[in-house]
């Protein structure tokens, strides 16, 4: 059925986006591991007064670390610092001997120094204190390695969280990088060409035999995308060609639902990406093979059971049953026993 909502879709047909109106991401609950392992982009901190960024590393050799104990509000984590960080910290701080050298409070104290940017940023979020040299060992079962880039040089650290931080940190993440829908414009959906349609009774449904003759709701050819928009189109010698821009299904309730049944009757159907469908524009030929000026397949819950012909009956439009598939009409028919 064809309304207009004032809502129109197809940036071809100067309207929204179809992308916007039928793209979803799939509701998947990802599991702490794998949004741990989600890819995100370098970010732009300071650490030791010098600009850098941090990013994902590779796993951390452990010759040479060192690791901090951190608290993090109640919650107690390791920092696994590797030699060439502490090379790097030790020129930007200027120290005369080795980090690795100092007292555990004094070593504490002056990563909590360099790091204070960063850190400040990261409280914000989490609402809770961050100290060097506090807490105690705890069970971590999330290490996080990640990198300290320096002129295009990554320098390791790692993080080992429990899983409260290990979801605090994602949540951080998340918070200023935004997880992005990848690709939704090469997503699929299904282009139908309806001639129209007919609501019929299960009893009707059933009765059906070749050389019947459903007349049709509308007269008025249509194209569908995944049941949700609907555009006008124009039969042509060669096909179809798209009529004007996709606007929101109207939906329409069944009397008697539980025992009606729409019966489609299609032209044409095929898979487009939503791009595809975007880039239509009013009077553009559709991509459909449709050899048969007359033909069309009969339609019911998505399924196909029998092809008919269009036929003019008086004024109206109607379709003639020339088959119907064996053992297709038993399916519908099964619901009144």
């Amino acid at each position: 059925m064809l309304r207009d909502t004032g809502v129109h879709f197809g940036a071809g047909c100067g309207g929204a986006s179809i992308v916007t109106a039928l793209a979803r991401q799939p509701d998947i609950q990802l599991s702490l591991p794998e949004r741990l392992a989600r890819p995100w982009a370098p970010i732009a901190c300071t650490l030791a007064e010098r600009p850098v960024l941090l990013s994902a590393g590779d796993a951390l050799s452990n010759k040479d670390a060192i690791a901090v104990p951190v608290r993090i509000g109640p919650q107690s984590c390791k920092l696994i610092l590797s030699s060439a960080l502490i090379a790097w910290l030790q020129q930007r701080l200027g120290l005369e001997g080795a980090l690795t050298d100092e007292e555990p409070p004094q070593r504490a104290l002056l990563l909590e120094l360099a790091s204070l940017d960063l850190l400040q940023v990261v409280e914000k979020h989490l609402g809770e204190d961050i100290r060097f040299g506090d807490g105690v060992e705890a069970d971590s079962h999330f290490p996080l390695d990640l990198a300290v880039v320096v002129d295009g040089t990554p320098l390791a650290l790692r993080l080992e969280l429990t899983p409260a931080l290990a979801e605090a940190w994602v949540d951080f993440i998340d918070h200023i990088q935004p997880p992005q829908p990848v690709g939704l414009s090469g997503l699929f959906a299904e282009l139908v060409i309806e001639a129209g349609s007919q609501d019929l009774s299960i009893d009707e449904l059933a009765s059906l035999r070749p050389g019947d003759i459903v007349m049709l709701a509308s007269q008025r050819p249509i194209a569908l995308v995944d049941d949700k928009l609907v555009a006008p189109v124009r039969r042509q010698s060669d096909g179809f060609e798209l009529g004007g821009a996709f606007a929101p299904k109207a939906r329409r309730a069944l009397a008697g639902s539980e025992q009606i049944l729409r019966v489609v009757f299609e032209f044409a159907r095929t898979t487009m990406t939503l791009a595809q469908l975007d880039e239509l524009k009013p009077g553009q030929h559709l991509p459909l093979s449709c050899t048969e000026e007359t033909g069309v397949d009969i339609v019911v819950d998505d399924r196909r059971i029998g092809r008919g012909e269009l036929a003019m009956i008086g004024m109206g439009l109607g379709v003639r049953i020339v088959h119907l598939l064996p053992n297709a009409l038993p399916v519908w028919n099964s619901q009144t026993s």
